[in-house]
């Protein structure tokens, strides 16, 4: 799934919660400094509303102004320039305001130089030290797509001296895919051609890739082929606009890297929505993590005396776009349920890549009977579930998206397969409320996950949330 980019102040609303942090701290630290006995917003009402109509200034301005524009490639020298600019715009304002509206006698004037004053200093230092930052996480890739680019020898080396010039693009160029010449195993500029494109789409398949470039002027069909089985695996593409004859689902157009594509993917989401929904995981990993924390007093005790061993099972499985990350439950299963498995798997009543089975031998205390023990206590109140919420606080998992794979899963599936892993899975989910225990086709999950993300919004995620409290709390649908 495609991410919308913002464009203009948006771009860069760290930098504007940033200053506005700045003057607040400059503002309180002066009025502290010159009224120490006094608590601000407690009886003095025009220090506090001129506060207000301070930060309400500096908004419309970044609003009217490109203030931010080129921030990230400033050198010292001009990001002085432009914050000594923006205060003395800022304070001027301010100051005509309390002379248009006689209140100018009634303030200090040296609390007003020494907020001034603080308010260059900290923007500066803020702005210089959010840039070091963000440059560190560029140059390390961090919270950057993983970007293939399939384009031939002669336009992939000039591709990769664009992005350079333009480094803050939010790619990380992980390799490259050269159709003219089999050329894997080298670089060009320093990016690895990873592959030929008789290899292509296993190598998709099996890598972290989230988002393909495709530069191959003169081959419509081909790219339109290669197009259309990159978005049956979820993968976001940009292609070069020579390619415009078919009406690719969710097509704009943007400009990367000093190139024009077009992109296409199966959902776009926008970037406040994708806000909202890493609060509300945040949210609701807080409040998870202090029930767990509940849970476990109650559950490690009859863990352990059932079966000795580790409380908390830990396994890697796969996240978005094959992302690797270990998974946290607490253990409903024996010590050697992993090697068992192959044994069991004669008995797996699921037609494709998960394994399921009734009357699990493997679970806690599944001897006295079948659904009597621990184990099957805590799967059948989703009580095993529960440290996820450590995940989800991570981020490496949502409150609601798709099931993770495990990595044997993972190495067997198909091609469209990977298309459960556009997104960040998930606690819960479209397969979660529409009863697991009675869909043991693979591939009718794959369709309901592919159906989630198609249809994602934050609308249908409440929907699911809603759902999943009803399924827990009647537990319908539990293994």
């Amino acid at each position: 799934m495609n991410e919308k980019r913002n464009k203009g102040w948006l771009k860069h609303l760290d930098f504007l919660i940033l200053d506005l942090i700045c003057i607040q701290l400059a503002y309180f630290i002066a009025y502290w400094y010159r009224h120490p006995d006094q608590i601000m917003y407690r009886g003095t009402t025009l220090y506090t509303h001129l506060n207000i109509i301070l930060l309400v200034v500096d908004v419309c301005y970044v609003l009217v102004r490109p203030v931010y524009k080129n921030i990230l490639k400033r050198s010292v020298f001009r990001e002085v320039q432009s914050v000594l600019l923006h205060n003395v715009v800022l304070w001027l304002i301010i100051i005509a305001y309390l002379y248009l509206t006689k209140q100018a006698f009634w303030f200090s004037r040296s609390m007003m130089t020494m907020a001034i004053l603080l308010c260059v200093i900290f923007m500066m230092a803020g702005r210089i030290c959010w840039k070091m930052v963000i440059r560190k996480r560029v140059w390390k890739g961090k919270h950057q797509s993983c970007t293939l680019v399939i384009s031939t020898e002669s336009h992939a080396d000039k591709m990769i001296q664009r992005f350079r010039q333009r480094m803050y693009n939010g790619f990380n160029l992980t390799g490259l895919v050269i159709t003219d010449h089999n050329l894997e195993g080298e670089t060009i500029e320093g990016i690895p051609v990873v592959c030929n494109m008789d290899g292509l789409i296993d190598y998709i398949r099996t890598q972290v890739v989230d988002e393909v470039m495709i530069n191959l002027p003169g081959k419509t069909q081909e790219c339109s082929n290669l197009v259309n089985k990159l978005l049956q695996m979820g993968v976001v593409v940009h292609l070069a606009v020579d390619y415009e004859e078919e009406a690719y689902p969710n097509a704009t157009i943007e400009r990367i890297g000093g190139f024009t594509f077009l992109t296409t993917s199966i959902n776009t989401a926008g970037s406040l929505a994708l806000i909202i929904k890493r609060m509300i995981d945040i949210a609701a990993g807080l409040l998870g993590c202090a029930i767990m924390g509940v849970a476990f007093v109650f559950v490690a005790p009859a863990i352990y005396k059932a079966s000795p061993g580790p409380i908390f099972f830990k396994q890697v499985r796969m996240g978005k776009n094959g992302r690797r990350f270990e998974m946290y439950k607490f253990r409903s299963m024996y010590m050697d349920a992993e090697e068992r498995k192959k044994e069991l798997m004669a008995q797996n009543k699921m037609d494709g890549l998960m394994f399921k089975m009734d009357n699990d031998p493997r679970i806690i205390g599944s001897e006295k009977g079948p659904g009597k023990g621990i184990g099957n206590l805590i799967r059948r109140l989703s009580i095993d579930e529960l440290p996820q919420f450590i995940n989800i606080l991570k981020g490496d998992m949502s409150l609601v998206g798709t099931r993770p794979p495990t990595e044997q899963e993972f190495e067997a599936y198909d091609m469209h397969h990977k298309i459960r892993l556009s997104m960040k899975p998930g606690l819960t989910g479209m397969w979660q409320v529409s009863g697991r225990s009675q869909i043991t086709d693979f591939e009718e999950i794959v369709r309901l996950d592919a159906s989630y993300i198609e249809h994602w919004s934050l609308k249908l995620d409440f929907h699911i949330i809603g759902k999943t409290f009803v399924v827990v709390l009647k537990r319908q649908g539990a293994e």
